[in-house]
């Protein structure tokens, strides 16, 4: 393939080689890239508006309307998946560590999975019923995932069977070696049936090597962060074992997030929704208005300072979407918190790359939402920052 070179010397410079199709490319994924950030930015405003008027219209409707509705939201939610896991190939979001069933994670991408692998690779399932939760961020399991059933379906040059376990198992120094936090722990099995060592022996080519050595550093990378172990075990013509280890939570921490699917949260409290899309404030101050708060509304940060100035009562939290025009959500914050210190402030965004600022010592000063997300974890998100 013929390379355009610029190899001509300039004067007081050595010679110049620049390769313009490598430049042409790379300014052109660039640009792709800033243009599927944005899109997704609009989609999830766009999804945000649909989850949020159904689960309104679910509060008043009939069982026969409530079975509509919930497909509604189903389906709401498989497109937002599906979005953000094209966004997690080409761009890293931030991490949200919180509670997780990983056997939730797991079927929400079975589907993925069986296409990953093609029909000439059996996927089976083993997950154990009623496991504990862990705390992870789920794109990233997600990745895990993905990543190792790929490296299994490449171990299997003939076909095979992939089996992926879930299981509780208690373990200790005796079993694990050097293990920081010895206690229960929620095991992610990922077993291939291949003849080829996956983890240890070379592959057809350098480069696929290079990719699954790139591939089991970030597997490790993402379960050391979730405070796990990774285990390898491989047999020449027996295939390989992937076991990961996640720090179960205790049983008290699950029957809590259960019983708090609805929190109650006091009232007499006053939000302010700063937000310049309709289409997501107006439902979301619908719904803190049903909730019992007393609920301000502003489109810009200017509008939401003059309308704090002019209401002169406490103001409890501020919901910010953060790319708003003129003012962004976290100048808005900034100007909000020198009439109000105590101010509690729930950031929104569309955009996985967003994160809030640090503010303070305490870590309830302030939260994140990833658009889009369901009403009922708005109330959740407030309880935990004004710690009800």
């Amino acid at each position: 393939m013929a390379e355009l070179l610029i190899s001509k010397p300039t004067k007081g410079y050595p010679e110049a080689h620049v390769d313009l199709r490598t430049l042409l490319l790379a300014q052109k994924t660039e640009l792709i890239g800033e243009l599927t950030r944005a899109t997704a930015n609009q989609f999830n405003n766009i999804m945000m508006a649909i989850t949020s008027y159904a689960e309104l219209e679910m509060k008043n409707a009939s069982p026969s309307q409530r079975r509509s509705l919930e497909h509604v939201l189903s389906n709401a939610g498989r497109a937002t998946a599906l979005v953000q896991k094209l966004l997690a190939i080409s761009r890293k979001p931030v991490a949200s560590h919180q509670p997780l069933d990983l056997n939730n994670v797991i079927t929400g991408i079975s589907n993925l999975l069986e296409q990953l692998t093609g029909e000439h690779f059996a996927v089976v399932y083993e997950l154990s019923p009623s496991m504990p939760l862990v705390n992870a961020d789920a794109t990233e399991i997600e990745q895990v995932v993905l990543s190792l059933t790929l490296n299994a379906r490449n171990a299997m040059a003939k076909g095979g069977k992939l089996t992926i376990r879930t299981t509780l198992v208690d373990l200790n120094k005796e079993s694990m070696g050097e293990i920081e936090r010895p206690g229960e722990y929620v095991m992610l099995s990922i077993d291939d049936t291949g003849s080829k060592r996956a983890a240890e022996e070379p592959v057809a080519s350098p480069d696929q090597d290079a990719r699954i050595n790139l591939s089991l550093a970030a597997v490790r990378g993402i379960v050391k962060n979730s405070g796990g172990y990774v285990r390898i075990d491989s047999e020449p013509e027996k295939g390989s074992s992937f076991n990961i280890y996640f720090p179960a939570l205790k049983q008290a921490a699950r029957e809590d997030s259960q019983r708090s699917s609805r929190p109650t949260v006091p009232g007499a409290r006053t939000v302010l929704v700063v937000e310049d899309d309709d289409a997501v404030r107006i439902p979301t101050s619908e719904f803190l208005k049903m909730e019992g708060f007393k609920v301000l509304q502003a489109r810009t940060g200017d509008e939401a300072i003059h309308v704090v100035e002019q209401n002169r009562s406490r103001l409890d939290i501020l919901i910010t979407d953060i790319v708003m025009p003129k003012m962004t959500g976290h100048q808005v914050a900034e100007q909000l918190i020198r009439l109000h210190p105590d101010l509690k402030v729930l950031y929104m965004s569309g955009d996985t790359d967003e994160a809030p600022p640090s503010r303070g010592t305490g870590p309830s000063k302030n939260a994140m939402l990833r658009k889009p997300f369901r009403l009922e974890t708005l109330t959740e998100r407030i309880q935990e920052l004004l710690g009800e």
